[in-house]
């Protein structure tokens, strides 16, 4: 059992570095530059997270530096306020945006629906402390 655990697991590495290589022998070191980026623009906090329901291409909006960087694919673009460049990134690159960007926006989907629900609790007790006081004076 432990030797077809093992060949397996080499199989298993071996695809993936083949997976990983077949984009990889096509870029030069500045494709790199979008995925830093990319990086940069989604751990700023004013940055604006979207995801196009129908697509699923991914968009990263920060009006305060006046950038749009929209993904899908493997590719995307990214615009400044005076110039637009089109991008292409190996798979590996693109697998860690996605990881990153899926991340990000989990983390803030949840600060927001703990938000949400503090706001429903606080609401709801001064409701039935309303609720109280009325009924005390009956």
């Amino acid at each position: 059992m432990r030797p077809l655990k093992r060949l397996y697991l080499k199989l298993r590495i071996f695809y993936r570095k083949q997976y990983y290589k077949s984009n990889k022998d096509s870029l030069n070191g500045f494709h790199r530059t979008p995925l830093f980026i990319c990086m940069k623009l989604l751990k700023v906090a004013d940055t604006t997270l979207l995801i196009a329901p129908v697509s699923g291409d991914k968009y990263i909006y920060n009006e305060r530096l006046g950038m749009l960087v929209s993904l899908f694919g493997s590719s995307g673009t990214i615009v400044d306020r005076t110039y637009s460049y089109d991008i292409q990134m190996s798979q590996r690159d693109w697998d860690t945006i996605e990881r990153v960007f899926s991340q990000e926006m989990e983390k803030r989907t949840k600060k927001v629906e703990e938000e949400i629900t503090r706001n429903v609790k606080h609401s709801l007790t001064t409701v039935y402390g309303k609720l109280n006081k009325e009924l005390r004076q009956v």
